[in-house]
């Protein structure tokens, strides 16, 4: 009944890991090219790579007594015994790619070295190899692959219409080539030049070049180094947010890979800057020792784990959070050659900045009347950024704009009891009152819980908790950090555990509500820290307390609203995203009023 199943049958099921399509075929092959040394690639495709794709570089090329192992399985020269899998540096290391490629389709290799005088070619037609032959070729490898799953029809009727796979391949040359600014890319199809990626310019030229020019004016470089681990990239203006994540883009030592906590980190970090539903726009690159990554998971290698992932998402938070924070505003005019100023398309836009008022909060006493006259502001201390050097590595660092709202008039109005405008240095401000003041609340949370000061809430009745056992095991070996944020917790039977205290800033939350998310967040390891969970509710709690739409508020309470919003480092936008307030310049006014040309 048991029979081992003939080569030919292997090796298409293997074949089916590796190739599901011709853009499974470019990636494998471009990635041997880059681990070959190569500095030009150039992919040529024909009706969408399903009938004929050729990958050309000018690397090292092959041995010509390693061609007869190029379409074996398991053959690989990236690798020589087990403990080379706990470091590895290439992009390259199962030794199926070739094999795979071989067992579909019709395939060639040409390669020759540079110190040699001619070249060698062998081919697979469908797992049957030929002997190598010599053959004339420029030194570097040409590999052609034709008639993909010609022998595999069921797999061929997959495939999309011939734009969409020449789609992919383009989408995949451009992110591949993101990571290897040192490389030239070409991409053609259909005998028409696609793709054309120079080397020598910098990340920021490169996404450009890929994804549109209208990047151009929103990434923001980015460089630090932690122990052990070092990040590089730029991350995209929250503007720049996309409807889908394709632009969110990470490599793990030059390999284009996922790993869940990385990809959560960032989108935290962008959490209080974008809407439900928008994804942020990056390219980061992260450097860390081979032995602390594992990327022997996916077959595809598509995906990474980390020794420390915690560490690693950590960085990856601090960094972008800290790039944001520190973003300048860019300029929100434009002066044409004949000396009229135009007004940007992204106008209106929000933008971070609110009067300078008389001090005083939402404390005892109230606020203090707003002043008519202008009074500056205290200089804060300045952001710093990094703006991008040649070759794309960040240079010395910059300080950030100052912020053009610090000073503002006195006079405010209140309309259709949700609006306020206010007339700031340079325009009109109109702020959204209920944004403002959960951005107002959701700040002093934070601060307060951040303080360190947790004041813990005792229940009168524990709260009874049931928990899976893993969930269980996790409670119990966090329970100090836990009492440190103000949860105190003991286990209740085999199968539960009782909540006895919360911090008090929480103390309108449900404690099982909260305990559940705290548990289901470490097991899936796809949330930061419990302090971080515990600050995730204060956006819930933030905006149940502020003033709602139809809330007229008097004179006091809007200028107490606007004495601390004008203290606060991040004014712009709610901690869901949304804008707190839209600047319309004066420039802008006078264009829509027909004063200026």
């Amino acid at each position: 009944m048991i029979k081992k199943l003939p080569i030919a049958v292997v090796n298409q099921i293997a074949a089916g890991e590796v190739v599901e399509r011709p853009v499974s075929v470019v990636k494998e092959l471009v990635e041997n090219s880059l681990d070959a040394g190569a500095t030009r690639i150039r992919v040529e495709v024909r009706a969408g790579g399903a009938e004929h794709l050729a990958v050309i570089d000018d690397g090292d090329g092959f041995l010509p007594e390693d061609l007869p192992l190029a379409f074996a399985s398991h053959a690989t020269s990236k690798l020589a015994d087990v403990a080379d899998l706990e470091h590895i540096g290439s992009l390259g290391f199962r030794g199926e790619a070739l094999a795979s490629i071989g067992a579909v389709a019709r395939a060639r290799i040409q390669s020759r070295r540079h110190d040699a005088d001619e070249g060698w070619e062998v081919r697979c037609d469908g797992g049957v190899e030929t002997a190598p032959q010599p053959c004339g070729c420029p030194a570097g490898t040409r590999i052609e692959v034709r008639d993909l799953f010609f022998n595999v029809p069921a797999r061929r009727r997959f495939l999309k219409v011939a734009h969409a796979e020449r789609a992919r391949i383009q989408q995949l040359i451009c992110e591949l080539a993101l990571a290897r600014l040192d490389v030239d890319f070409t991409l053609v199809a259909d005998d028409k030049e696609l793709l054309r990626l120079p080397r020598g310019v910098s990340l920021s030229e490169r996404v450009q070049q890929c994804f549109g020019r209208d990047l151009g004016g929103g990434l923001l470089p980015v460089s630090r180094t932690f122990d052990g681990l070092a990040i590089e990239g730029v991350v995209g203006e929250p503007d720049l947010a996309r409807r889908d994540g394709r632009l969110e883009l990470t490599f793990v030592n030059g390999r284009l890979a996922s790993e869940k906590s990385a990809l959560h980190a960032v989108r935290q970090a962008y959490r209080e800057y974008l809407m439900g539903g928008r994804f942020p726009v990056y390219v980061l690159q992260v450097a860390l020792p081979p032995e602390q990554v594992d990327v022997n998971i996916h077959p595809r290698k598509a995906e990474v784990r980390f020794v420390e992932s915690r560490k690693v998402a950590g960085c990856l938070h601090e960094t972008v959070r800290a790039a944001l924070q520190a973003r300048t505003v860019p300029q929100a005019l434009e002066t044409a050659r004949d000396g009229a100023v135009r007004i940007a398309p992204e106008l209106p836009r929000a933008r971070s900045g609110f009067p300078s008022s008389a001090p005083g909060l939402f404390g005892p006493g109230g606020a203090a009347p707003m002043r008519v006259e202008r009074v500056p502001a205290p200089s804060p201390s300045p952001a710093v950024v990094r703006e991008p050097a040649p070759g794309g590595l960040p240079a010395g660092p910059t300080v950030a704009r100052p912020n053009p709202f610090r000073r503002a008039a006195g006079r405010f109005l209140q309309v259709m009891d949700l609006y306020l405008l206010l007339e700031g240095d340079d325009g009109l401000l109109v702020v959204d009152q209920h944004a403002l003041h959960e951005r107002v609340t959701y700040e002093r949370l934070r601060r307060q819980h951040a303080a360190r000061d947790v004041q813990v809430q005792r229940l009168l009745v524990p709260a009874v908790v049931e928990m899976t056992p893993e969930e269980i095991g996790w409670v119990e070996a966090a329970r100090e950090q836990l009492a440190a944020e103000g949860l105190l917790v003991e286990r209740f039977g085999p199968s539960a555990v009782a909540v006895h205290g919360m911090p008090a800033v929480l103390a309108r939350t449900d404690p099982k509500q909260l305990m559940r998310a705290l548990a289901t967040g470490e097991h899936d390891d796809g949330r930061g820290s419990v302090r971080e969970h515990i600050a995730e509710r204060f956006h819930s709690m933030a905006c149940r307390g502020s003033v709602m739409s139809g809330d007229r508020l008097t004179d006091v309470e809007i200028e107490a609203l606007l004495v601390e919003a004008a203290t606060l480092e991040h004014p712009h936008n709610c901690p869901h995203g949304r804008p707190t307030v839209l600047t319309f310049s004066t420039a802008e006014l006078e264009r829509y009023f027909r004063r200026r040309c």
